[in-house]
């Protein structure tokens, strides 16, 4: 009974090992580097290293801001105030990213003040984005951080991928699959990104971000049209987001929920509840800038569910009425602009141009926000080094508060 019960146990125990090891980050060194997962032990790496040694002010977010805001110059204009900024932006970034990285600051750098938090209306549709983000937030969450996760990617029997909430070993699986098919090409990818992107560069640089999409428009759902006849392999990527845009579009819905707030979804209302609960949480000594990024017009005509950007906006207002947040809505910024197509590089991101151009536009107002005569604290300069290991034992009792 005992033989037979130890033989039972014996593989068990060896799991349950495994899964310590991988949660301890024991396997960060080798993920993949151009991954949702090592893009995060990149950025962690970098805020490990001298470069990220202080950080004052921090842009969290998606894809959307990686391309769409100026990192180079929020972190110059920090600097001439006497600031850190640093982008801790990573695309594929939804609310569970934003929850975790914000309770791995409060524990890590408590000497942060503020920042932005740079997100699209499409986000504020469902509470979670997929089982993929829990590759983002793995090297930045702790045991304490899982009912979060769980909120965001629910347990399912069946899908695997969700298995990743409660394990690390689940969780790394497909980077380790991954590896064991290519050990090679990782080798050479992890020297390449050594070489190549020093943490200076992951946590103040801009992304190539060059083209446009004026050889199809911006503003109709047609312009997948010319996408899809295109031969040219370098339209791939374009492709499969116009596959996603029809996917979204057939499915396209009223939202009549301000009308209607007894008929209110239950995803819709958890998702409220979340955003709200992790703004609230945010024990930021200045309230976070949130950015609504700007979404190109076919969405807002052809793909995404009428009322969203109305719904995104009731969401954030009481934020806004609280103190909690400082809102800035660049959804429609290039409505008015005839050459639309001239400022994005694919349907999603902004090109350097199209930076550029909303950049001159918010720029003023995140400076007037964070630096300027009426943010909190803004008289009492930046910290010493002396001043910013008090702060850190001082807040030490609230590492781990949700």
């Amino acid at each position: 009974m005992l033989r037979a019960l130890s033989t039972l146990l014996a593989p068990l125990a060896l799991v349950a090992l495994l899964d310590l090891v991988f949660a301890a980050g024991v396997w960060e060194p080798l993920a993949k580097p151009s991954s949702h997962a090592g893009t995060s032990v990149r950025l962690k790496r970098a805020l490990q290293s001298p470069a990220g040694a202080r950080l004052d002010f921090v842009t969290l977010g998606s894809s959307r801001p990686v391309y769409g805001l100026d990192h180079a110059l929020l972190a110059a204009t920090a600097k001439r105030h006497g600031f850190v900024h640093a982008d801790l932006a990573m695309p594929g970034s939804h609310w569970m990213t934003i929850g975790v990285l914000a309770r791995w600051l409060q524990r890590e750098h408590p000497e942060l003040r503020g920042g932005i938090v740079a997100l699209a209306i499409q986000d504020f549709f469902y509470p979670g984005n997929g089982s993929y983000e829990l590759g983002i937030v793995y090297p930045f969450r702790r045991l304490a951080d899982i009912p979060l996760m769980a909120e965001h990617v629910p347990f399912q029997l069946h899908d695997v991928g969700t298995y990743g909430t409660y394990s690390a070993l689940f969780g790394w699986r497909a980077d380790v699959q991954d590896y064991l098919r290519h050990p090679y090409d990782r080798r050479d990818s992890l020297d390449w990104y050594a070489a190549n992107v020093p943490p200076e560069r992951t946590l103040s640089g801009n992304p190539e971000s060059q083209g446009d999409m004026c050889a199809f428009g911006l503003d109709t759902l047609a312009a997948c049209d010319a996408v899809e006849a295109s031969a040219d392999p370098a339209r791939d990527g374009l492709k499969r987001q116009c596959k996603e845009l029809r996917g979204s579009a057939a499915g396209r819905t009223d939202l009549p929920v301000l009308a209607q707030p007894d008929a209110l979804p239950d995803f819709l209302r958890q998702t409220r509840d979340l955003v709200r609960e992790q703004f609230r949480s945010m024990r930021w000594p200045q309230p976070p800038v949130v950015v609504l990024m700007p979404v190109p017009r076919l969405w807002m005509r052809d793909v995404l569910a009428p009322g969203l950007h109305d719904w995104a906006r009731a969401v954030l207002d009481p934020l806004v009425r609280e103190g909690r947040i400082r809102l800035v809505d660049a959804t429609d910024f290039f409505d008015d602009e005839a050459d639309e197509c001239g400022f994005f590089l694919d349907f999603y991101h902004q090109n350097a141009a199209g930076r550029e151009r909303l950049m001159r536009w918010l720029m003023p107002q995140v400076e007037a926000a964070l630096y300027g005569a009426d943010a909190p604290g803004a008289g009492a300069g930046p910290p010493d080094a002396a001043g910013h290991r008090e702060r850190r034992a001082a807040q030490a009792g609230i590492i781990g508060a949700p």
